[in-house]
């Protein structure tokens, strides 16, 4: 699937350029701000309840507008802030010591993404819009937030509780570093959503399904990640007289 959406990228670009001469191209400045949320799924016996709240983080960048009448490509490159609030709870027993924990993470990821938009406008170049096309995303940088809490119980009875609380630094890739946490280096997916242009503005709201897993190789099949991003922006196109 990875392969089918970096091809769809290819065969966008590839479209562009052979329509460029033909088409009113203008290139605009884009703010906007991301509902980031991530869909998390285990397949741990131990892990009991999961629960993901979203985050809110700021994107910018420049969109370029290639207009074919009511019809318009749009590649963006953004800085894209996007991540995720987990809560994690179970109960594990082994060899008669029995362990609930509560694992909290609060992710904060930062992007460089480029997504590629078919947008097709019904009225003359200006009015109600839809959109759709995909999306590559390279990790930048990052924090990750880990709170644990762990309450041992022994076969005699006794009990005894465990808390930790550490911030690590976000890398992406597959390895493994001390007091680094690891999230795969590319995300890719599809976005698609309504819009609304007057004159030179137009304003979106879209939303991300990810497709690509974003936890690293080293979990396997037990805990899977991929984005989940509500998207708001405005962009402004220079040059624009209408």
């Amino acid at each position: 699937m990875n392969h089918f959406i970096t091809r769809g990228l290819l065969a966008s670009t590839l479209l562009f350029a052979a329509n460029a001469a033909q088409a009113q191209i203008t290139i605009g400045a884009r703010v906007g701000a991301n509902l980031a949320n991530a869909r998390i799924t285990t397949n741990s016996s131990f892990v009991v309840d999961t629960d993901t709240k979203a985050k809110v983080g700021a994107q910018a960048g420049l969109t370029l507008n290639a207009q074919f009448g009511k019809l318009a490509v749009q590649p963006s490159v953004l800085f894209s802030q996007k991540g995720f609030q987990l809560t994690q709870a179970g109960t594990a027993t082994l060899n008669g010591v029995t362990t609930t924990f509560l694992n909290k993470s609060d992710a904060a990821l930062n992007y460089l993404e480029v997504p590629v938009n078919l947008v097709y406008t019904f009225g003359d170049e200006q009015g109600f819009q839809i959109f759709a096309g995909p999306y590559v995303g390279v990790g930048l940088s990052g924090k990750d937030k880990r709170d644990g809490r762990s309450i041992v119980t022994m076969q005699s009875g006794a009990v005894t509780d465990y808390s930790t609380s550490e911030t690590y630094d976000v890398r992406f890739g597959d390895g493994r570093k001390e007091n680094s946490i690891y999230y795969r280096t590319i995300n890719v997916g599809l976005n698609g959503g309504i819009g609304y242009r007057v004159g030179a503005l137009q304003a979106q709201v879209g939303y991300v399904y990810g497709l690509s897993n974003m936890l690293p190789s080293y979990y396997g099949d037990t805990v899977t990640g991929k984005d989940r991003t509500v998207q708001l922006s405005l962009v402004y196109f220079f040059g624009t007289h209408k």
